[in-house]
């Protein structure tokens, strides 16, 4: 028989091990993955500096700012979000407290925004962290989360002789992941054990 404090034990590491979701390469892959989501091209962005931005569509809200040791702000050009400083990254902030999928096309860009092969960093407030070697604007990078993603930092790391670069981005996706077979499962058992407490 289990006892009440096995099944307790059981329910914390089944919401630790739900909230480990998945990375995705590509697009089409990404939004298979989805039950619900919204795109935003930027398109209304204001080329040149800027300060915050926030959306809000689909029942999803969210900020974008520049985060780092400077907070020079962003710096936008048609159709893409970067920041106004080299050493300040992209944070996004969810701000509807419901997403739990979110990517976009996220690269490296020079002083003059044009696309440069550097490493591009993305880390997730769940502590999930995906590095790549930026290409350009095609680079996609998408992320699925069982719990409730708070925000996603976009980072381009200098180069070894001290070349800065800018994070940028375009096309966020932001929505809701269809959970994972083993995450429902796993949820269904910490629901277990909150009746079974209840029972006790």
């Amino acid at each position: 028989m289990i006892s009440t404090r096995m099944i307790a034990t059981l329910s914390v590491c089944a919401l630790s091990t739900a909230a480990m979701g998945d990375v995705f390469t590509d697009s089409a892959s990404f939004l298979g993955a989805l039950s619900d989501s919204y795109t935003n091209a930027f398109d209304d962005a204001v080329p040149g500096a800027s300060p915050d931005l926030s959306y809000s569509s689909g029942g999803y809200s969210y900020t974008v700012s520049a985060d780092g040791p400077v907070l020079g702000g962003l710096y936008n050009d048609t159709g893409l979000i970067s920041t106004n400083n080299a050493t300040d990254g992209i944070l996004v902030t969810f701000t509807s407290g419901n997403v739990t999928a979110v990517g976009g096309n996220f690269w490296a860009t020079d002083i003059l925004v044009f696309p440069t092969g550097t490493d591009v960093t993305i880390t997730l407030s769940d502590g999930t962290s995906e590095s790549f070697v930026s290409t350009g604007p095609s680079d996609f990078r998408g992320f699925t989360s069982d719990i409730a993603i708070d925000s996603i930092f976009i980072d381009a790391i200098d180069d070894v002789t001290g070349t800065p670069y800018w994070a940028t981005m375009d096309n966020l996706i932001v929505g809701t992941a269809v959970p994972t077979p083993g995450a429902a499962a796993l949820l269904g058992l910490a629901g277990l054990g909150a009746t079974r407490r209840r029972r006790a």
